[in-house]
């Protein structure tokens, strides 16, 4: 069975924002300040957007540049 017009706009509305992450999202994820987050983003060291006054973080971005961070597990030989 299909989907009401209403509870589709509703899928697609939380398919939309369901990995869109606030700066105080990613400074409690992260356990930065809120401040260090704004300087992070505003510097391009943080993948993000603003819309307004506001900055936004793809989460999938945020975990990317995680895993970039982290150091190369060293391989035994």
């Amino acid at each position: 069975m299909g989907l009401s017009s209403k509870d589709h706009r509703q899928q697609t509305k939380e398919s939309l924002t369901d990995n869109i992450l606030t700066a105080r999202e990613v400074a409690t994820y992260l356990r930065l300040t809120i401040t260090t987050v704004y300087n992070l983003a505003a510097s391009g060291e943080l993948p993000g957007f603003k819309i307004g006054k506001s900055w936004r973080f793809a989460e999938g971005e945020v975990m990317e540049r995680i895993a970039a961070a982290k150091p190369k597990a060293k391989t035994a030989v």
